[in-house]
């Protein structure tokens, strides 16, 4: 299996379609893992090469133990793509996946020819926010004894979306079937991380936002005041459609994938 070992010792797992297309490196959400990128790794290549990453406490990737925050995962990020040889990249993902993806392109921006960012933000947990989320994903989640599965599945509903059997089960089967515990300090790089919207104007690179019209997470107005405060041209895109939620690269591939292919069909190849 593809694995990167990192300068403190983390083996940070990946799924690579190959080929000689621009590279495209996407990272997921917290509780998934590079699966989610199976309907783009279908859709975009031979054209692109899509490479997939599983972050620390998630997937196949084994670290060691210690706290880390979204600058380390987007280390862990270049690593792999030095490793696979990768001079430009197009970078991105889902929240955490999103948060990396900007942290990649503030720590190396001349190597980044683009952002794909679903569902994103780049601030901290409001007072409001950051008790809810605390509650939900460290007590009842992670260090929670009651039966997961209630839980599971309504937050299925919510951060995957689309319908339960084809979309919402495949991810509650892997909750159920790993140790809830494990993305501890992935919990913690959540909902601790600090805010970077006074830096996005540091990013000259070009980017596409998306976010589903049933996101609890990411609303049309914070998408677009996010876009507002990026350095490069930010596109804003909208997928209306039934049950598209937070994850919707997963769940509605055949209106998200177009839109990806169009954005990186526009952007320069220098």
């Amino acid at each position: 299996m593809p694995f990167v070992t990192t300068d403190d010792g983390a083996k940070i797992h990946y799924l690579d379609t190959g080929g000689d297309g621009p590279a495209v490196l996407l990272m997921h959400g917290i509780f998934m893992d590079a699966d989610m990128w199976a309907p783009q790794q279908r859709s975009l290549a031979p054209d692109y090469r899509v490479i997939a990453v599983d972050s620390r406490g998630h997937g196949l990737t084994e670290d060691p133990g210690v706290p880390y925050d979204y600058w380390r995962l987007a280390q862990d990020a270049w690593q792999v793509a030095d490793r696979l040889g990768l001079d430009r990249i197009v970078t991105g993902g889902l929240l955490q996946g999103g948060w990396t993806g900007l942290r990649m392109a503030l720590q190396q921006p001349d190597r980044v020819r683009g952002l794909i960012l679903v569902g994103s933000r780049a601030d901290a947990y409001d007072g409001f926010e950051r008790p809810v989320f605390e509650r939900v994903v460290m007590d009842s989640w992670i260090l929670g004894d009651e039966p997961l599965e209630p839980l599971a599945k309504l937050i299925a509903v919510q951060q995957i979306g689309g319908d339960v059997e084809r979309h919402q089960q495949f991810w509650v089967d892997k909750w159920l079937a790993g140790d809830r515990r494990r993305p501890l300090l992935a919990g913690r790089a959540l909902i601790d991380r600090e805010g970077i919207e006074d830096r996005l104007g540091e990013i000259a690179a070009p980017a596409l936002l998306m976010h589903g019209i049933g996101d609890p997470v990411q609303t049309r107005e914070k998408t677009e005041a996010m876009a507002g405060l990026m350095g490069g041209p930010a596109r804003v895109e909208t997928i209306d459609a039934f049950a598209a939620a937070h994850s919707v690269t997963w769940t509605h591939p055949e209106l998200t994938d177009p839109l990806i292919r169009d954005f990186l069909a526009g952007l320069p190849n220098s």
